[in-house]
C-alpha cells in the first residue's frame, strides 16, 4: 500500500517550472510526480535534521519550549 497523497496546488517561481518542464522533457515524470519527488525529499532532509537537533539539544542539557538551558 503506497502513502495516501494530500491534494495542494501552488505556484511556483517561472525558474522552478523551467527546470520541472525540463525534467518533464528529459523523460522524468509528469510535473506533479517530479514535484512530489523533489519535496518529499525536501522533507526527508527537514525530518532528519529536526531529529539530529533534538540529539544535539538534549546533549547540551537545553530543553524545554524557550530554549533555555535547564541543569
Amino acid at each position: 500500500m503506497s502513502a495516501e497523497l494530500k491534494d495542494f496546488r501552488g505556484k511556483i517561481t517561472a525558474l522552478t517550472w523551467c527546470y520541472v518542464e525540463a525534467d518533464h522533457r528529459a523523460g522524468e515524470g509528469d510535473h506533479s510526480e517530479i514535484v512530489r519527488k523533489v519535496m518529499h525529499e525536501w522533507a526527508l532532509r527537514k525530518h532528519r535534521a529536526a531529529i539530529e537537533s533534538q540529539r544535539l539539544l538534549t546533549a547540551e542539557g537545553i530543553v524545554g519550549n524557550d530554549g533555555e538551558l535547564q541543569r
